[in-house]
């Protein structure tokens, strides 16, 4: 039987051969206290055996929203080899000293926004204006020192699909192969779908 996360994981690391800039994002879809759904792109940091890896903001909305009722939905499309991709399943939030480390590891304009969610806004605030953004990150970069320490809601939100869903589109016929894994009993089950 084939294991969807190590086909995906082969899948991405073409598409990242293939210099797709999607291979590096994903959306992430939640749902909000209204149970409403709230989508938004991130990055993957690794997708592996491991299951799927973000770095995230603790705070944030999104583990606000999968914290509140456990669910979540990660998908995504790679155009260059025309992959599709959706997953479900269990998920765990790590905040630990490798997290912080990875997070040292980040370029400084990503970790520029992070201390910003941290010390001037938390994320998803209103603003009064752009300007008031790249003003409030210039000041902040001003003042800060050359090595930061990691914010302390810096997290690592690893996703372990009990669901994968892999689409790899035709162009020629639009007949597209389609495939459904399903984890039961420590098992993938698959199951071929109509495009």
């Amino acid at each position: 039987m084939t294991d969807p996360i190590i086909l995906l994981s082969a899948l991405r690391q073409t598409a990242i051969e293939q210099r797709d800039p999607c291979a590096h994002f994903a959306t992430l879809i939640t749902l909000d206290q209204e149970g409403q759904p709230a989508s938004r792109i991130v990055t993957l940091r690794s997708l592996d055996q491991n299951g799927i890896a973000l770095l995230v903001n603790a705070d944030s909305p999104k583990i606000r929203h999968w914290q509140a009722n456990g669910k979540w939905e990660l998908s995504g499309f790679w155009p260059t080899s025309m992959v599709q991709y959706r997953l479900r399943g269990d998920a765990e939030l790590e905040q630990t000293e490798t997290v912080r480390r990875d997070w040292q590891a980040k370029p400084k304009t990503s970790q520029l926004a992070d201390l910003y969610h941290q010390r001037v806004r938390p994320q998803s605030s209103p603003l009064p204006s752009r300007q008031t953004l790249l003003d409030e990150i210039a000041q902040l970069n001003a003042a800060l020192e050359d090595e930061v320490k990691a914010p302390a809601h810096v997290a690592r939100l690893r996703l372990r699909p009990t669901l994968v869903e892999i689409g790899q589109a035709s162009l020629s016929d639009r007949l597209h192969d389609r495939r459904l894994y399903q984890l039961q009993n420590n098992a993938w089950r698959e199951t071929i779908l109509v495009p």
